[in-house]
Formats: structure tokens, C-alpha cells, sequence
């Protein structure tokens, strides 16, 4: 035999083996591989449906006129209500679901990942076949991590494609700073799960044990959450504008507000005046203490999908970081 065949014959023996490594873990999690594209085509499909019933209404109810809230019409804001109970609500009640998916993927995908491995001790097996620990290791981690990207991808292109004519019409009256249209559409969907998945299988590979790594990746993916949360707004500079003789905030109605207070006449910030709050007459109030603009602070409806992406590059840089603490923990556990 000549040593280019037996090379090449090599070579397919190791490819033979990485696929069968790739089979194996997709026999092993097939359950719940199957029940998560089920579910996120499920959801595709009743999105598609929702939003086919969405612009038929909008269509035949002639709310274009209305579009966004800002129409000063009674007639606007009667159709807009209606709309919205009807069409609004259940969608509410879908996004703010959708955030559960980050956590069932962390704590019953991400928690059990390696601790249930570790904890009966059949990784010790790998230590007996030809296949590395470091191979071994990327296999389970990755095809349940493209699993997650499958599974949220879809269900996150889905429920935008529901959310934009609804919120295209709603406009002020839906806001989409709120938690829950944000949270529950476009690519942000995908970098939560990701996150949440490799926070649960690194909780599993420190703590070995696979109740305590799912019990873990929920409090721990509750916390990460408040705290991606909390830096939402300062994550896409904001705009600040100033303006004299008004009392209210100078940002456009759909624009999500995060601060605004009075001005001077030169334009400098000052505190608000409370004593004039109980006056018949509050911008003359305001003016003979000096005020006569007022600023404001805030993220126009167009920063909705830098925000998104910003917020979804936070959370695949966390989880970079959550795989090099799992491969370093790796190679410390085999010296």
C-alpha cells in the first residue's frame, strides 16, 4: 500500500469519525432538537397568519390615514383602540412569551449540556477512544449552539414580521422601547439564546452537577438579563435637543424619552420649580422664575435596530467569553 493511499484513507476515517461525534450528540439531544423546530415553525407559521389578518384590517379599516397615533382625529383614535384590542394584544402576549425562550434554552438545553456528563462520569469514556476531549468538547457545545441559532432565528424573524405592521400603525400608542416588543423580535432573539445556552453548559461544566446548573443558569440568566437591561439605553448614543418657550419635552412622539428637564433663557439645565405645578397658569409660572425651554434626552424610532444589534453584540461577546472560561476550565480538568 502506498503512503498517499493510506494517507487519504486517513483522512476519511477522521472525517468518518468527526461526523459520527456530530451523529452521536444529535441522537443523543434528538428529542429536543425535534420539539424546538416544531415549535419555532409552529410559530412561524401562526405569525405569517397574524400578520396576513393584521393588514387585511388595516386595509379595509382605511387605518393609514391613522397611521402612528398622530392624527388628532376622534374618529383616529376610536379605530386605533379597536385595532389594538384586537390585534395588538394578543402580539403583547406572544412577545413577551417569546422571552422565555432564552431561559427554557439555558436551563433545560444549556444546564444539562456537560453536568449531566460529568455527573455520571461517561465523559471518562472519551479518554479511551481516539477522539480528544478538545473535539469532544466542540462537538457538544456546537451542534446544540447551531441548534439554538436555527430554533431562535426563526421564531425572532417571525414575530418581527407579525410586530411591523402593528407597530408600523400603532406607532406612540405600542411603544417599541418597551421590554417586550424589544425583547421579543429581530436579532436579539438569537443573541439571548446563545448567551443563556453557553451560560448553562459553562454553570454545568463548574459545577458537575446537573439540577444545581440548571437551578444556576436561571438565576445567573435572570441577572444578566437586569443588567443588559439597565444598560439598554446607553448601549446606541442618544440625541439631546434643547427649546425655548415650550413646556414639554422637544422629542417626536414615537421617540423612546430617557430624560428631559427646564431650561433657561441662556439654555443652561436648571431644576424643576415644583410650587408651579399647582398653578392655574404654569408656563407663567415657570417664566417668572426664569424658565423658558425645556431639553430633553432620548433614542429615536430609528435606533430600534442598532440598539438591537448593539444589544445582540453584548450578548455573543459575553458568550465569547463563556467559552474561553469553558475551554480553559477544559484543559485544567485533563492536566
Amino acid at each position: 500500500m502506498s503512503t498517499a493511499t493510506h494517507a487519504a484513507r486517513t483522512r476519511v476515517r477522521r472525517g468518518l469519525r468527526l461526523r459520527g461525534l456530530t451523529w452521536l450528540i444529535w441522537r443523543q439531544h434528538r428529542a429536543a432538537f425535534l420539539i424546538g423546530l416544531a415549535a419555532a415553525a409552529a410559530v412561524t407559521v401562526y405569525a405569517s397568519v397574524q400578520h396576513q389578518h393584521a393588514t387585511a384590517a388595516i386595509t379595509a379599516q382605511h387605518l393609514d390615514a391613522c397611521r402612528g397615533g398622530t392624527v388628532d382625529s376622534t374618529q383616529c383614535t376610536r379605530d386605533l383602540l379597536s385595532f389594538g384590542k384586537e390585534y395588538q394584544y394578543p402580539l403583547r402576549r406572544a412577545l413577551q412569551a417569546v422571552l422565555l425562550l432564552p431561559f427554557l434554552i439555558g436551563v433545560f438545553l444549556g444546564g444539562p449540556q456537560l453536568a449531566q456528563e460529568l455527573e455520571s462520569g461517561t465523559y471518562r469514556t472519551v479518554a479511551t477512544q481516539s477522539v480528544t476531549r478538545l473535539r469532544w468538547f466542540a462537538a457538544k457545545m456546537g451542534v446544540p449552539l447551531v441548534m439554538t441559532v436555527i430554533v431562535s432565528g426563526v421564531t425572532g424573524a417571525a414575530m418581527t414580521w407579525w410586530w411591523h405592521p402593528i407597530a408600523q400603525t400603532m406607532g406612540s400608542v405600542f411603544p417599541w422601547s418597551m421590554w417586550y416588543p424589544f425583547y421579543g423580535i429581530g436579532p436579539v432573539v438569537v443573541g439571548l439564546s446563545v448567551l443563556f445556552y453557553l451560560l448553562g453548559a459553562t454553570l454545568g461544566l463548574f459545577l458537575r452537577r446537573t439540577v444545581a446548573a440548571m437551578g444556576a443558569t436561571l438565576v445567573a440568566g435572570a441577572a444578566i438579563f437586569a443588567l443588559i437591561e439597565w444598560a439598554r439605553p446607553h448601549l446606541w448614543p442618544m440625541r439631546t435637543v434643547s427649546a425655548q418657550h415650550t413646556t414639554e419635552p422637544p422629542a417626536p412622539d414615537s421617540a423612546w424619552l430617557l430624560a428631559d428637564g427646564p431650561l433657561s433663557k441662556d439654555g443652561r439645565r436648571v431644576s424643576e420649580v415644583v410650587d408651579c405645578y399647582a398653578q392655574t397658569d404654569y408656563g407663567a409660572c415657570l417664566e417668572t422664575h426664569g424658565i423658558t425651554g425645556h431639553w430633553a434626552e432620548y433614542h429615536p424610532a430609528s435606533h430600534l435596530w442598532a440598539l438591537q444589534w448593539s444589544a445582540t453584540g453584548v450578548c455573543l461577546a459575553l458568550g465569547a467569553v463563556l467559552v474561553a472560561l469553558s475551554l480553559w476550565r477544559m484543559r485544567r480538568h485533563s492536566a
